[in-house]
């Protein structure tokens, strides 16, 4: 299995690196037998009796959409290419690196969505597919796992702040508060004289209406 993988990626090997940094311009270095395996391979609606600039750019802009859904869709791989590729110090070797079928498969999976390009079994990348994968693959990640923080770090500062403010008042008002207490304690005590001058004059006219009575 792993010689039927080298086979079909040695079948899809570029003479050299385009001059012009771009997806397209590498597309251009394949022969039309090449692009052939790329519409057959994903079943695209491109004739193979088109011209090979309309082929090429009908290919181009459905791998401008492919690869970045490619890569958000599997972690494995966009770790694989990220480790091997985009961020190798050296570009990988497919052919003397003794990788295993499950990442021939890989660079296989990549080079069909125009990710990388093989030239002579070395790796290469356009500067603008790198640039691409950064801002719209690698990026977004990054904000996303960032925005989940967010609401954890709110909610304390929220709580902290609000703990500080209440903090802040009860310094800020305790004489009010002592205040606030005497007002009450003055008021039930006034009540109660109130109650207690009703009651007298209660009395005090029972008294008079019994003493007419007597009369």
């Amino acid at each position: 299995m792993n010689e039927q993988l080298i086979e079909t990626i040695k079948q899809l090997e570029i003479k050299k690196a385009p001059e012009e940094q771009s997806l397209e311009a590498a597309n251009q270095t394949y022969t039309k037998k090449q692009l052939a395996h790329f519409i057959e391979r994903h079943e695209l609606p491109i004739a193979k009796s088109w011209k090979k600039d309309e082929i090429v750019s009908s290919l181009t802009e459905w791998m401008k959409e492919a690869r970045i859904n490619l890569l958000t869709s599997d972690a494995e791989l966009r770790s694989f290419y990220s480790y091997n590729v985009k961020s190798a110090e050296q570009p990988l070797d497919i052919y003397d690196a003794n990788l295993s079928e499950t990442d021939l498969e890989r660079v296989l999976l990549l080079i069909e969505h125009g990710l990388i390009f093989n030239i002579d079994g070395e790796l290469w990348v356009p500067d603008e597919t790198i640039k691409v994968v950064t801002d719209d693959v690698e990026s977004p990640e990054l904000t996303s796992t960032e925005k989940e923080a967010v609401p954890e770090e709110k909610a304390e500062e929220t709580k902290t702040q609000s703990e500080s403010l209440q903090q802040k008042r009860t310094q800020s008002h305790p004489r009010g508060q002592r205040t606030q207490t005497t007002a009450s304690s003055v008021s039930t005590e006034e009540e109660l004289a109130r109650n207690k001058k009703t009651r007298l004059k209660y009395l005090k006219t029972q008294a008079k209406k019994n003493k007419r009575k007597k009369k």
